[in-house]
């Protein structure tokens, strides 16, 4: 067979990437934070964009010849962002600023209505300034504001750091202290003033035996014997310990650095932390309530902690000799107590400052009505210089300048598309849930099965694009703000033949768990055929992940003998 060359003609489609398709893609799958930053970096890298703050700028409108959404504002309005009218004279003397603070919500114009409306159901802007603290920031403050000297207050900085996120000393993660380190850390544990400087100052050891004296002195002699968490005893200290790793790095005594640490775990907020185990953290609570050793809350936690996690009260009550409602009401006290001190502070380490939800969508009622209205506060209202255009017009055929002013022009005006085209597409999505969840949104009823594909019919788009939709993407309602994925969830089939939402189950096991006798739990089995009597059939390893999903303990562990 010869080989020849010819010429031929095929037609066939092809999905082309675009750059503006590309770019469309990207914006929509960005969150608020994200879509912010890459528009502020578009500012800086296109002269031929800019942020109007007059509101009086030429906008693009990116579709003119389209038909508009009725439900829309103007392109141009709600891609971009809204900008207030400019007012004459200075009126700032009348306005009362007070009152203005308690009303302040963080909601601009309308973008999906074209109304403005008085959002009372936000929170003020006294509840959104805040930053959480570490607990070790905590400890430093209150270190700082005691009568610690200053060798003291390092010791006990060095021991705070090595605190868990649970506010426990960390004993498993020690290491041996460095010969450059031990080196560099002599001239300041060596306190020469101390010694030598002035000899009738006591030293910090005298001085915190003399705390002690004087606590002790100064309670009354009918007061119970003193509690075993006082007592320094440094011998049991394994040669790997914090306090005693400390000692050597600061060249002190360990039974000083012991001191130290009793002392924040008594004295400072939260009570209980830089304890080594659960016995001693709730130990020294129980002592700083006045409760000593010779009570039944306190030898229960020395002693028979073990005991209590298995509930095996009868062990309980034959070593203390106690009946088993005496066991209960200690009980009713210990459970009251702080198993971790540090839940309640950030993570050790942590030094972002607490992150709010700004939502992209609001859900409000009016006149009866839900209205969906796109959030563009935040987002700069862009529009195209008006300098580049007299260029692009004016250029001379052949100035390179021209074609660098098109291809920004082109860049732009994508830009604006796409953002104009996202807040279209958000809002469409949101109107869409709005109808398929409407009786949620009334609270007459659960959520409704729904998954992307419903709504990608019912909006005529691809289950992509309402997936990068939805995700990240929140809405703030009457009832909370919700993560748009909150209301898909997969369905369930009844005995009906009609099927039901995996929350409404997950609901249904709450409200059972809720209404059970604590002293008979229901099982897993129980509660699997509880839901099938309400037509719910589904299998008894769905109902303990859903349980699992809950933070519900089992059976086992829910049931309460007292």
């Amino acid at each position: 067979m010869a080989l020849d060359l010819r010429q031929s003609l095929k037609l066939q489609q092809n999905l082309m990437m675009t750059p503006q398709l590309q770019m469309a893609i990207k914006l929509l799958a960005m969150n608020r934070m994200e879509l912010q930053e890459a528009i502020n970096n578009e500012l800086v890298e296109n002269p031929v964009l800019e942020e109007s703050y007059d509101g009086e700028g030429e906008d693009f409108n990116p579709n003119p010849e389209d038909g508009a959404d009725p439900k829309q504002k103007d392109p141009q309005e709600v891609s971009i962002g809204t900008v207030g009218d400019n007012q004459q004279g200075d009126n700032s003397k009348d306005i009362d600023w007070e009152a203005y603070a308690e009303q302040f919500s963080y909601l601009p114009a309308s973008a999906g209505s074209g109304k403005d409306f008085a959002h009372s159901d936000l929170p003020g802007v006294d509840q959104t300034l805040t930053r959480a603290e570490t607990l070790e920031e905590h400890l430093r403050w209150q270190i700082q504001m005691s009568d610690l000297n200053s060798l003291e207050r390092e010791i006990a900085v060095r021991l705070i750091g090595e605190l868990t996120n649970d506010g426990y000393l960390d004993v498993s993660n020690t290491s041996q202290v460095e010969p450059e380190k031990e080196a560099e850390k002599k001239p300041k544990a060596a306190a020469p003033a101390e010694k030598t400087g002035n000899k009738k100052r006591p030293t910090t050891l005298e001085r915190l035996k003399q705390l002690q004296e004087e606590k002790s002195n100064s309670e009354p002699e009918t007061e119970a014997p003193t509690s075993s968490i006082e007592q320094v005893n440094v011998a049991s200290l394994a040669a790997d310990d914090p306090v005693v790793i400390i000692a050597q790095e600061m060249e002190s005594p360990v039974e000083w650095v012991e001191k130290i640490r009793l002392r924040i775990m008594r004295e400072m907020d939260p009570i209980g932390c830089l304890a080594r185990d659960l016995r001693e953290c709730l130990l020294v609570q129980l002592d700083n309530w006045g409760y000593d050793n010779e009570c039944l809350e306190y030898n229960i936690v020395d002693q028979h902690m073990t005991h209590v996690e298995k509930k095996q009260f009868k062990k309980i009550t034959k070593a203390l000799s106690v009946s088993m409602e005496d066991i209960g009401e200690a009980l009713k006290l210990i459970e009251r107590l702080e198993p971790r001190p540090g839940r309640n502070f950030l993570p050790m380490g942590t030094t972002a400052e607490s992150q709010y939800i700004t939502p992209d969508v609001y859900v409000h009622r009016v006149s009866g009505k839900y209205v969906v209205d796109c959030n563009d506060d935040g987002l700069p209202k862009l529009q195209i210089s008006a300098f580049y255009r007299k260029q692009i017009k004016e250029a001379l055929r052949g100035d390179p300048s021209k074609a660098y002013i098109r291809d920004k022009l082109k860049s732009a005006e994508w830009l604006i598309r796409s953002i104009h085209q996202r807040q279209k597409t958000i809002y469409r999505v949101m109107d869409c849930i709005l109808e398929k969840q409407y009786e949620w949104f009334e609270g007459t009823g659960p959520l409704k099965p729904l998954v992307l594909k419903d709504v990608a019919e019912a909006i005529e788009m691809h289950e992509s694009s309402i997936s990068r939709v939805t995700t990240r993407k929140y809405v703030h309602t009457h009832r909370g703000v919700f993560e748009l994925k909150y209301f898909f969830n997969s369905s369930i089939s009844t005995a009906a033949g009609d099927s039901v939402a995996s929350e409404a189950v997950k609901d249904e096991i709450k409200k059972l768990v809720s209404a059970e006798d604590p002293k008979k739990p229901l099982s897993d089995k129980a509660i699997t055929e509880s839901l099938a009597d309400q037509g719910m059939i589904i299998a008894r390893r769905t109902v303990a992940k859903y349980r699992e999903l809950l933070g519900i303990l089992p059976s086992s562990k829910r049931r309460q003998v007292f």
